[in-house]
């Protein structure tokens, strides 16, 4: 599988990063209307579609590392699952992904624990949310919670809202986006210090 998406709309700028994931801006991005709570919108510093609550950026983020590739036998979904477990009792954030069981398993933990998490999807939003963006990600979420909550979780995604997804259960694309979140290595998502500022002046 190739390490970008295609891109859509204007022909975007890229930059490279060490995890080989290039990073799309678009040329020109929509304005904002209102807070990443309310309505998706596009993160022109981090070159990212966001949706959801966007102070998780500024928290003690964490991901599983194991839940990446596929594959995953039984075992080893229910150790990523104990990982994620361990990680949210610790009060970190899980940042994770929906595209096979074993982020599917990690997802759930936060949901168990009602805690936050930030999600990496590989399509927009109106597809893994519905039209209404109310949906939660995957059936075995729905059992945790019915609705998807945008006040307390964050969804993420290199592309555009009415953008499909790869289908995809190996995407290393998604998986280095979120390890790259959850290291602080995704360029405009660095500093902690100034992601709460940057988000109030992309909000509107």
């Amino acid at each position: 599988m190739s390490s970008t998406l295609n891109p859509s709309g204007p022909m975007p700028r890229t930059s490279s990063f060490p995890s080989g994931v290039r990073m799309r801006r678009l040329e020109n991005p929509p304005r904002r209307t209102a807070p990443y709570e309310q309505e998706p919108g596009y993160f022109e510093p981090a070159g990212l579609w966001l949706y959801g609550r966007f102070r998780l950026f500024d928290a003690n983020l964490a991901c599983v590392p194991a839940s990446f590739g596929s594959n995953h036998l039984d075992r080893d979904i229910d150790a990523v699952e104990h990982e994620a477990e361990e990680l949210v009792l610790d009060g970190k954030i899980l940042v994770c992904g929906i595209h096979n069981r074993a982020h599917q398993r990690a997802a759930l933990v936060p949901l168990r624990w009602g805690a936050p998490r930030i999600v990496v999807v590989s399509g927009g939003f109106y597809h893994h949310l519905g039209p209404n963006l109310k949906e939660e990600l995957f059936r075995a979420a729905k059992l945790w919670r019915y609705e998807f909550d945008a006040e307390t979780d964050l969804i993420v995604s290199r592309r555009a809202p009415d953008k499909k997804p790869t289908f995809a259960t190996r995407n290393p694309t998604v998986d280095r986006v979120i390890a790259c979140i959850a290291k602080r290595d995704w360029p405009g998502l660095r500093s902690p210090s100034e992601l709460v500022g940057a988000g109030n002046r992309s909000s509107l």
